[in-house]
């Protein structure tokens, strides 16, 4: 049902779905090095998640009004200006709310201001798009992030520190450190992807006729 829903929906699906199958993570590789380094544990992704949903919809919705008779430099110029305004006000208030989530997001926090979905994605394809349609993909490119940071950071959690929002896990007995560092995350990462290859690929495999036995031995 799943499968046959999808390809009788498929362009509409694959229009404005950047939740799974158009995941910005996982499907195209963008944004990766904040959820590499960072999501080592559920609030930092929380943290995360919020500050990359904020800035990007609200910078691809307000640049999107900016002509486009200007120069494409001059755009995204402006885009990452736009997203830079958006941060500073963000990042004093998430600074007084969750000052150590804060500390371990670093650099990677005003990193977001000039990630990829703002400086490349707004010009090549947001902007082409009809404004609703675009409020939908930035709605659900944000989710896709937000699910994907998540899920890395559950299970780094979980299994390297034993730990979930900082808290023992009794039942984990034996963690793997390896899993917080860096090349952890991208393994991690590979495996999620690799799973949602699966599944489009499940979701785009055609149906087999079934053909009566009295025809094939006829």
């Amino acid at each position: 049902m799943l499968r046959s829903f999808y390809q009788k929906h498929r362009r509409k699906i694959d229009r404005v779905d950047q939740f799974l199958l158009g995941n910005p993570i996982l499907e195209r590789g963008l944004v990766l090095a904040p959820i590499v380094v960072t999501c080592t544990s559920i609030s930092n992704a929380l943290v995360l998640s919020g500050a990359f949903a904020i800035i990007t919809i609200l910078t691809i919705l307000i640049t999107y009004f900016i002509p486009k008779k200007l120069p494409y430099t001059i755009r995204v110029i402006l885009s990452a200006a736009v997203a830079a305004c958006i941060f500073v006000p963000l990042s004093f208030w998430l600074r007084e709310r969750m000052p150590e989530a804060v500390f371990s997001l670093g650099v990677y926090l005003p990193l977001l201001a000039t990630n990829s979905l703002v400086v490349q994605k707004s010009e090549s394809r947001y902007h082409h798009e009809r404004l609703p349609v675009m409020a939908a993909q930035l709605f659900t490119a944000s989710l896709g992030f937000a699910a994907t940071a998540l899920a890395t950071a559950f299970v780094r959690e979980l299994f390297g520190k034993g730990t979930l929002f900082g808290q023992p896990v009794e039942w984990v007995t034996r963690t793997a450190p390896a899993l917080l560092m860096p090349f952890g995350g991208f393994i991690l990462l590979g495996f999620f992807a690799a799973l949602l290859q699966k599944f489009r690929l499940y979701l785009e495999k055609q149906p087999r006729k079934k053909g009566r036995k009295e025809d094939r031995h006829a």
